[in-house]
């Protein structure tokens, strides 16, 4: 069994099979690179650039750290070129090149040379178009996607799945208990704050 098919038979979540451990080794190698010195493994420099400023629109910095700072984009590009088969990765970058391309056509410019308001009303009618996919249970789709709003869709799904499993935010964000106590069925919101797996 490969790399690929071992990752993709171990878990579901958010339309993506992947183990626990695989997502925490992800991150390990994600965060120990320099930034300034990566160089994405599946995206090319561009599209990978496109990648982070789509990631930063959909989860900017607040009084929390934003997709960018936790570099969000590297995920993405280990993930797109660990997971997905050939056929799926050549899909992916069809949608890119054609997402830049309503860019360009729109608003003469690429995606990362438009505005933050040109960007957000791009990102929101994809999410509009992403609304559409059918349901999901346990990220198994329950009917075949339309190909409009996929394209967001699946790096709205890895943006989240990459930001809420990070250590940062599991840490320093979420309540995160290693060793968790006795199962209380009902209790007040208030006393628990936020959860690790809300």
């Amino acid at each position: 069994m490969n790399r690929r098919k071992a990752l993709k038979t171990t878990a579901l979540f958010l339309g993506y099979a992947v183990s626990a451990s695989a997502v925490s080794e992800l991150f390990v190698r994600c965060t120990t690179q320099k930034y300034a010195h990566w160089k994405p493994v599946f995206l090319n420099r561009e599209q990978a650039h496109t990648i982070g400023e789509i990631t930063e629109r959909i989860l900017p910095r607040t009084q929390t750290p934003g997709a960018r700072d936790l570099h969000i984009d590297k995920f993405i590009d280990k993930m797109l070129k660990d997971l997905l088969s050939a056929e799926e990765q050549q899909h992916f970058l069809a949608e890119l090149a054609a997402f830049e391309q309503n860019c360009t056509k729109r608003y003469g410019h690429k995606f990362v040379g438009c505005t933050a308001m040109q960007q957000q009303e791009m990102l929101l009618e994809l999410d509009r178009e992403a609304a559409k996919q059918p349901p999901s249970v346990w990220g198994i789709r329950l009917g075949s996607a339309p190909s409009a709003g996929e394209f967001f869709h699946r790096i709205k799904e890895l943006t989240l799945l990459g930001y809420y499993t990070s250590e940062e935010i599991g840490k320093n964000v979420l309540s995160y208990d290693p060793l968790p106590g006795v199962y209380v069925g009902c209790m007040p919101v208030s006393e628990v704050g936020n959860a690790w797996n809300e």
